[in-house]
C-alpha cells in the first residue's frame, strides 16, 4: 500500500467521466479498507458524541491469532477495554468491576473504514475533496453522500500511505456534523505490540457476562414480522428473539425470550427494529426521541409495541416504526 499515493494520481489523470471516476474512488477506498485491518499502531482521538468529548488510547495489534485491541479511556470514569477478535472485556477500576461480552462480527473498539465499500455506491455517491493533514500525517478527504434524505453522510480523512481511518465526520441533511472521530496522535509499530493490561491482576475485581440469552431467527416467515416500507438498500440482516426488560431477571430455563429483534442495514447504516407486547402507557417511547446522531420513534401496533432505533434520520425510523407489521398467517406462510 505505499505505493497507493502514484496510483491514485495515474487514476486521477486519466479519467474521463463521471461515472468512471466515482467507481476509481470506490475502488480507491475499498483497498485502503483491506490495508487498514493489517496495521499495528497505537495513538490518541477524541470522539465527540451528543456533544461530549471523550478522549481515548488505542492500541491495535494483529498476528496469527487475529485481532486484538485496547482502548483507555483519558478523561472521566476510568474505564480500560480489551477486545481479541470478538470478546470484548471491559474494565472499572474505581468500581471494580469487569464485564465480558461476545460481539457477533468483531467489531472494532474504534470507527474504520467500512468493509464492505463496494456495495455502497448504489446509495451514496462520492466526491473527493482537496488533501489534508491529521495527527501529521497526509490525508486523502472524501465524502461519502447518501442519495436520498434516508441516510446521514459521512466525510472520510484516509492515511495515503496506509489506508487508516485518521478522522471520520458525520454529517445530516443540512450538512451539519452531529458526530465526529479525529486522531490526534498516530504511530505505526513495525511490530506486534504488546498488551497495555493483564487480567490476573483484576481477579478480585467482580465479573458481569453482558451477553444473554438469545434465540436466532432464521427469515422473515418465522418472526411473523415485516418492515413493510423501507428506504432503498436496506435489509435484513439479522433477527434474533430475546428477553425484554420485564423479563430479564428471569430464569432463561422457566421462561423463553419475548423481544423481537431486528437488524436493517445499507451495509453502512444500520437500523432496530424491537417488537414486544404492549405493556401501556408509559412503558413504552411514545413517539420520537433523540441523542446526537441516534434517532428513535416508538409506536403501537394492535397489541404490540414497535421501538425503531438508529443512526439514521429521524424521518427513517419513523417509516420503519410506522410500517412494520404483523404478517397474515397465509403471507408468513409463503
Amino acid at each position: 500500500m505505499r505505493s497507493l499515493p502514484n496510483t491514485v494520481a495515474a487514476l486521477f489523470l486519466f479519467l474521463f467521466s463521471a461515472n468512471s471516476f466515482a467507481a476509481d474512488l470506490f475502488d480507491m477506498l475499498k483497498r485502503m479498507s483491506d490495508a487498514d485491518q493489517n496495521q499495528n499502531y497505537q495513538g490518541t482521538f477524541i470522539l465527540r458524541k451528543s456533544d461530549k468529548l471523550s478522549a481515548l488510547h488505542v492500541t491495535h495489534g494483529v498476528d496469527d491469532k487475529g485481532v486484538w485491541e485496547s482502548l483507555e479511556a483519558l478523561n472521566g470514569e476510568p474505564r480500560k477495554v480489551l477486545r481479541h477478535n470478538n470478546r470484548v472485556i471491559s474494565i472499572f477500576p474505581d468500581r471494580e468491576i469487569i464485564t465480558i461480552r461476545h460481539n457477533d462480527k468483531k467489531k472494532p473498539l474504534h470507527p474504520q473504514l467500512p468493509d464492505n465499500i463496494e456495495q455502497l455506491e448504489q446509495f451514496y455517491s462520492m466526491d473527493r475533496l482537496e488533501d489534508d493533514r491529521i495527527a501529521n500525517h497526509s490525508s486523502l478527504v472524501v465524502d461519502l453522500l447518501p442519495k436520498d434524505q434516508y441516510r446521514y453522510g459521512y466525510r472520510y480523512w484516509v492515511d495515503k500511505n496506509t489506508g487508516m481511518l485518521l478522522r471520520c465526520d458525520l454529517v445530516d441533511e443540512d450538512k451539519m456534523v452531529i458526530e465526529q472521530m479525529m486522531f490526534t496522535s498516530l504511530d505505526y509499530l513495525p511490530k506486534i505490540p504488546s498488551q497495555t493490561f493483564e487480567l490476573p491482576q483484576f481477579e478480585q475485581f467482580k465479573q458481569q457476562l453482558l451477553d444473554e440469552p438469545r434465540a436466532d431467527v432464521q427469515n422473515l416467515t418465522e418472526t411473523g414480522w415485516k418492515v413493510a416500507r423501507l428506504p432503498r438498500g436496506f435489509m435484513l440482516t439479522q433477527s434474533t428473539m430475546r428477553y425484554s426488560q420485564s423479563s430479564a431477571a428471569r430464569s432463561s430455563e422457566t421462561s423463553s425470550p419475548d423481544l423481537l429483534h431486528m437488524v436493517y442495514s445499507d451495509g453502512l447504516a444500520s437500523v432496530s427494529v424491537f417488537v414486544e407486547s404492549n405493556q401501556g402507557t408509559g412503558k413504552h417511547l411514545q413517539g420520537s426521541s433523540s441523542m446526537g446522531a441516534v434517532n428513535a420513534f416508538g409506536s403501537a401496533v394492535d397489541n404490540y409495541f414497535v421501538t425503531v432505533v438508529g443512526e439514521v434520520p429521524a424521518k427513517t425510523v419513523q417509516l420503519m416504526a410506522q410500517s412494520t407489521v404483523k404478517m397474515h398467517q397465509d403471507e408468513a406462510a409463503k
